[in-house]
């Protein structure tokens, strides 16, 4: 995920609180609920200097790999619908949603075998994609994932 700069340099400003003693984590995590004014002012004077996400996607992978022998890089992101910003500014639907379509495809069989492995060796893709569509806000639930996701691949040299 790409954040602000408004929003790193505030959690830099508590970061620095924690470690000076001025914040525990308890107290830090209450600040971040309700920013305090004199910290938001601190950050905004952090956030001046650092550069923004320019045109990065709020949420995105990247991986490279093989395809057919040849070296690939994959980009994916959420398409813009509306309503998609919500989602994103919802960290617990965001990440929880799709923590719940893998733990489902796990605990039905679709997916998995024993053992520990990365998500991606254990996940059926095109059924999380699709269930993951059903879920995204305002996305067509017309059996089509890409839809809601935008994947290219590009061959790396």
């Amino acid at each position: 995920m790409v954040i602000t700069p408004g929003t790193l340099a505030y959690l830099d400003v508590l970061r620095r609180d924690i470690d000076a003693g001025k914040l525990t984590n308890e107290t830090a995590a209450a600040d971040l609920a309700k920013p305090s004014i004199s910290r938001g002012l601190r950050a905004v004077a952090g956030a001046m200097g650092l550069k923004g996400p320019r045109s990065l996607p709020p949420f995105f992978a990247a991986a490279t790999g093989t395809r057919d022998g040849l070296p690939v890089t994959v980009l994916s992101r959420l398409a813009e619908t509306t309503g998609m910003n919500a989602l994103i500014d919802d960290m617990a639907e965001a990440t929880g949603i799709p923590l719940a379509l893998g733990l489902a495809q796990l605990l039905n069989g679709t997916g998995g075998r024993p053992g520990v492995h990365p998500p991606e060796t254990v996940i059926e893709p095109e059924r999380f994609f699709l269930d993951l569509s059903r879920h995204l806000p305002h996305t067509p639930d017309d059996h089509h994932p890409s839809n809601c996701v935008i994947t290219d691949v590009t061959p790396t040299r």
